[in-house]
């Protein structure tokens, strides 16, 4: 049945082959894509999400080990492109996948990490401190100092968010210190650090701490050379300055820090900070020489919260000036632009809606493909079949017909045997006859020597042997 074998392997070889065919990636350069992606996450994440968002079909085009990093990825680089990541709950299953497969410290880090992002923008911030914890346990065996910082900055940011903010303090201050033995630019993550710790302090009014925190970090950022660095801390330090009524010093640091802007889109946000300054020092006529600035720039931004701080300002100017008319108009433009907030808002959820639906017709349109290249495949697996079957049925019958002349080749080759038995007999007792006939004829010559010899009654009695052995009475 050895022919018969090769035929089944044959089916089985076409069916394998069949199968293979229908499971090809439907988008090969997925892996590649992914790869490029976490390479930017860092630099640009601008570049790696929208490498990531071209990644339509990630389940059948990424292994399994690929698929479940993807998932991570993706909730990364929508963080920090500021979109809404509180959608994104299959990290779960890949946090429970590195946790239980993969055994990787750092990935398991960024996977409960991400998914403590994913519960605070649910606003479930007792899961969200769960995973950020986890994540706090994982980074501790990375030996990775910047992420144990990253880790421990969110957890203060969480607990600012739910205004406990002497424990976000702690939290800010064990990120700067972890921050303080990174080996890349560790003096731009401790200014970022600092005006956190800074800001904190304000908020529990500690102004003398706050003031400490910020030119400890204004000096740092000055290190590292980051200019958009040491404007940030210089604004706080004006803020700072101005809540505690020094003017005077809020006004210097709020200049330096517009002498370090280098973003022109960022003059009429400057332009309001010198008007709200001014006007809270009751100084008129140099906060309408910003105000009237803010008046001629506002509608060159398309910063909306921004615009609804300069219309709210406008406006308590003029009912300053008593100028009612012009206070209600720039109230209704407030309005306007709260009003256009809440629809970029709505515009934002449906765009997720719209991304979520292009993406399942994307899959949509790839099953169909798939199913009728499978249905081609069908068919051409059913003819290899049929022509397998008939391949192995003309073996099994060729075989059966070998069989057949064996078999008679095997009953000629004992008739041969039983034929050459028989002649070997017969000659044997053809033989034994001759010799036997050979040793009378010799007796019968000793037996006439004797009675030629002259016995009596001899030539009767010899007359009678040979007509008995020879036919014949001659001597």
């Amino acid at each position: 049945m050895k022919h018969l074998g090769i035929g089944y392997r044959f089916v089985l070889f076409a069916v394998m082959v069949a199968v293979l065919s229908s499971c090809l990636d439907p988008q090969p350069q997925a892996p590649a894509l992914l790869e490029q992606a976490e390479l930017l996450m860092e630099d640009r994440p601008d570049s790696a999400m929208r490498l990531i968002d071209s990644i339509f079909y990630p389940e059948k085009s990424l292994r399994k080990p690929q698929y479940m990093q993807y998932l991570v990825t993706r909730v990364q680089a929508r963080y920090k492109n500021y979109r809404s990541v509180a959608e994104d709950t299959l990290i779960f299953a890949a946090t429970d996948y590195f946790v239980s497969k993969n055994k990787d410290p750092r990935r398991i880090t960024l996977a409960y990490f991400y998914g403590g992002c994913v519960y605070r923008e649910q606003e479930d911030y007792t899961k969200a401190m769960q995973q950020y914890k986890e994540a706090e346990r994982y980074a501790a065996k990375t030996g990775d100092t910047d992420l144990r910082g990253l880790v421990q900055y969110n957890m203060g940011d969480l607990l600012m968010e739910e205004g406990l903010h002497a424990e976000a303090l702690e939290q800010y201050k064990t990120a700067e210190t972890w921050y303080r033995q990174s080996s890349v630019n560790p003096d731009e993550k401790q200014a970022k650090c600092l005006a956190a710790i800074g800001r904190m302090f304000l908020l529990l009014g500690e102004q003398d701490s706050a003031f400490a925190a910020f030119h400890k970090g204004l000096e740092l950022a000055e290190t590292s050379g980051n200019g958009e660095l040491q404007s940030l801390l210089a604004q706080n330090l004006s803020i700072g300055y101005k809540e505690s009524g020094q003017y005077a010093e809020a006004e210097k640091y709020l200049r330096r820090s517009f002498a370090l802007e280098i973003d022109s889109v960022e003059l009429p946000r400057y332009y309001l900070n010198f008007a709200q300054l001014y006007f809270g020092m009751k100084q008129q006529d140099s906060a309408l020489l910003y105000i009237n600035r803010l008046v001629n720039s506002i509608n060159h931004s398309d910063a909306l919260y921004f615009k609804a701080s300069a219309y709210s300002l406008l406006a308590e100017n003029e009912k300053e000036n008593q100028n009612y008319a012009r206070a209600f108009e720039y109230q209704k433009q407030q309005m306007d632009v709260l009003t256009e907030i809440m629809e970029e808002r709505k515009d934002r959820s449906v765009y997720e809606v719209r991304q979520k639906y292009d993406f399942e017709y994307l899959q949509s349109r790839h099953n169909e493909k798939l199913l009728d290249s499978q249905k081609w495949i069908i068919i051409l697996l059913g003819v290899v079949m049929v022509v397998a079957l008939l391949f192995a049925a003309y073996i099994l019958r060729k075989r059966r017909k070998d069989a057949d002349m064996a078999e008679n080749l095997n009953t000629i080759r004992e008739m041969n045997r039983d034929l050459e038995a028989i002649t070997q007999q017969k000659n044997t007792d053809l033989r034994k006859e001759l010799l036997w006939r050979l040793n009378v004829a010799q007796k019968v010559v000793e037996l006439n020597k004797i009675m030629v010899s002259g016995t009596k009654n001899s030539d009767s009695l010899l007359k009678e042997f040979n007509h008995i052995v020879y036919g014949t009475t001659d001597i």
